[in-house]
């Protein structure tokens, strides 16, 4: 299995070709731009030649004597023909490979080394991404830098998509075990490659394009883009893939000396905490080759390509932490010029979002007439930006789930779905709260200490609840939702959360440890009645939420209106801690009829320490404030206030 053979062998070999050039640079434009911005090109070729030949080309004549089959014959054949065409089996090219009877691989082996992919995990192509022109024209981490300070890359492993790569990349290993395997096989065997040679065309199933090739350049190709140009020539000398080739087949690639060399010039550009990897390669490739055993081989190289793509995402989180401050505030107009670009090539409709926030302004101007006179004339300038945040704050409160965001929220729907989940979360909290207290008050007990208990049952009950926002499936592309209700894993979550409540109310009712069929059984049922169905319970809910949220959110946008984008995403980092000694809400009247002075009566006055639910609910006005304040100063001259602006005459910065 070596691929090293002796020094009087390795002396004999001759030099080879130079290696492959690398691939094009990368055009440093994001995926969005290449799919908006691609041109067709169709070459056409002159038809001159060909014509040329087909006029000297003899016309087709029967020789004479010979019977010429009948026109009906004729048309029959070629209709079976073409009804029935025989499948042809691909032939292999001149570097397939054929599969060795003797080293006894199954049908799934044999497949893994047929249909695995060609490249490994890690090429250039996938990296680049990481290039400063991509990071600099990538909208979603452009708007991703503005909400998240410790925004890094890191490799994409989650969801169905990062388990689809896992195991890809897991095959691809796999196959170049068994590659290399076969590679010293032939070349321990030499005689046994000639007879399968000879019998290539029958076995042709049996053969494979080889992989280790493509592996070589594609090592080179990313290692040169990761070092000094200054290093470039060793490189070019070290992996010429050609002869690296050569030396496989004759089996005296010293593969040590290969990974010694690799892990001191990476050693010499990589950062000091991934020496470690470095040195575990070598111990590995040594292992491998010392043990004759081809698994240890590629862990190796496992090894030395995550080594490769932890020093191009240590350079690109370089890059963003070094242009991070350019990423934020260049934000606004990199949208605008983005957005009427896409405007002018009619490639984004958002006649819907405009429909939509009329429609929300309109609401907003009704619900303020209802109010009195006073609040409908209060602050008109901030009247418009303010009905966005009352459309948007809808779809967030809503029972059902939206089927979509505005189209204007193209790069925000994934922190507005978030924002969702954490509140109706906080929606969900405040109901099974009121069902444990009613279950306590129908035992004919009363808690002696009700915020502490709230404080130690919100901690229990919430962590239940994450685990079902951590697990959302919307961003991560799986078919169940668990935002939707009544769905099988919103079942099972709802049930932990129901055994749950039922474990605190018999401990605040001093009864058996274990919780009985007869008090789990009625928590449950109304738990899942009241958040399975629109009550009024819920509503009730919704409405003391909604209040409390939309104070919140307008408070932060006037306060960011000012400011510019960098210090409105420094502010966030000021919010007052939480408080854990304070209670809940009130709980709603016995009707369950929501009333304006129960909702206002739970405000903590400004000298009490801010509750954990005040604390959420703050949070959650910065983020929507932050997002709303932005999208403002891309939307509302391009399109919400567009006609207002025009009709005027009057320049955008006096409406927004």
């Amino acid at each position: 299995m070596d691929l090293q053979g002796t020094k009087e062998a390795r002396t004999q070999e001759e030099g080879a070709d130079g290696p492959l050039d690398a691939y094009g640079a990368s055009s440093g434009r994001s995926k969005e731009f290449r799919k908006n911005e691609r041109r067709d090109s169709h070459g056409h070729e002159s038809s001159s030649t060909v014509n040329t030949l087909r006029r000297h080309q003899p016309p087709f004549a029967y020789p004479p004597g010979t019977r010429q089959p009948s026109a009906a014959s004729r048309s029959g054949s070629g209709s079976t023909s073409s009804a029935a065409p025989r499948p042809r089996d691909p032939s292999p090219s001149p570097e397939a490979i054929s599969i060795p009877q003797a080293l006894g691989f199954g049908s799934r082996d044999q497949r893994l080394l047929c249909k695995a992919r060609r490249q490994p995990p890690v090429t250039k192509r996938t990296l680049s991404e990481l290039d400063l022109p991509c990071i600099m024209s990538n909208i979603n981490l452009r708007m991703d830098a503005n909400f998240d300070r410790d925004l890094h890359f890191k490799p994409d492993l989650d969801g169905e998509k990062g388990k689809r790569k896992r195991k890809e990349a897991a095959d691809y290993w796999d196959s170049m075990a068994m590659e290399i395997a076969i590679y010293a096989y032939r070349a321990a065997n030499p005689d046994d490659d000639v007879d399968e040679k000879s019998s290539r065309d029958v076995t042709s199933k049996r053969t494979f394009e080889p992989r280790l090739p493509a592996m070589f350049e594609t090592l080179q190709e990313v290692i040169k883009t990761l070092v000094p140009e200054r290093d470039h020539p060793s490189i070019m000398q070290n992996l010429e893939v050609p002869l690296l080739m050569q030396q496989v087949r004759k089996g005296v690639l010293d593969m040590v000396a290969l990974a010694t060399w690799m892990a001191a010039l990476l050693k010499t550009h990589c950062a000091p905490m991934r020496d470690e990897w470095a040195d575990r390669m070598v111990e590995q490739i040594t292992e491998g080759s010392q043990s004759q055993e081809p698994k240890e081989i590629v862990n190796g190289l496992q090894t030395l390509f995550a080594i490769l793509e932890a020093m191009k995402l240590d350079v690109a989180n370089h890059q963003i932490r070094t242009f991070r401050v350019l990423l934020i505030e260049d934000t606004v107009p990199f949208l605008q010029e983005y957005f009427e670009g896409k405007l002018g090539r009619g490639s984004l409709d958002v006649e819907p979002a405009r429909i939509w926030y009329l429609a929300a302004r309109e609401r907003a101007r009704k619900e303020d007439e209802a109010k009195g006179p006073d609040a409908a004339q209060s602050d008109d300038t901030f009247k418009p930006l303010e009905a966005l945040f009352r459309g948007i704050s809808d779809h967030l409160l809503q029972f059902n789930p939206p089927d979509k965001y505005p189209e204007t929220f193209l790069f925000d729907t994934d922190r507005l779905w978030q924002l969702r989940s954490t509140i109706q979360n906080l929606i969900n909290l405040e109901i099974a709260w009121y069902i444990f207290e009613s279950y306590v008050h129908t035992q004919k007990r009363y808690l002696s200490a009700r915020d502490e208990t709230y404080s130690t049952f919100r901690s229990r009950i919430w962590s239940l609840m994450e685990d079902e926002l951590s697990s959302d499936g919307r961003s991560a592309g799986e078919d169940e939702d668990p935002d939707v209700r009544g769905s099988k894993r919103w079942l099972q979550n709802m049930r932990c959360i129901a055994l749950e409540i039922a474990r605190f109310a018999c401990a605040a009712c001093c009864l058996d440890v274990v919780v009985a069929d007869e008090v789990i059984v009625p928590i449950e049922e109304a738990l899942l009645w009241h958040l399975s169905n629109e009550s009024e319970l819920f509503r009730y809910f919704q409405n003391t939420m909604r209040e409390k949220v939309l104070t919140a959110t307008i408070a932060s946008a006037r306060r960011y209106l000012p400011l510019s984008p960098l210090a409105i995403c420094e502010s966030q980092r000021t919010a007052p801690p939480p408080s854990t000694t304070n209670g809940p809400a009130p709980n709603p009247p016995s009707s369950a009829a929501p009333t304006p002075s129960t909702s206002s009566s739970s405000t903590p006055s400004s000298s009490q320490p801010m509750s954990a639910q005040q604390y959420d609910i703050e949070r959650i006005g910065m983020r929507l404030g932050h997002i709303g304040v932005l999208h403002w100063r891309v939307w509302a001259s391009l399109l919400y206030l567009r006609d207002e602006i025009a009709d005027s005459k009057t320049e955008p910065a006096a409406f927004i």
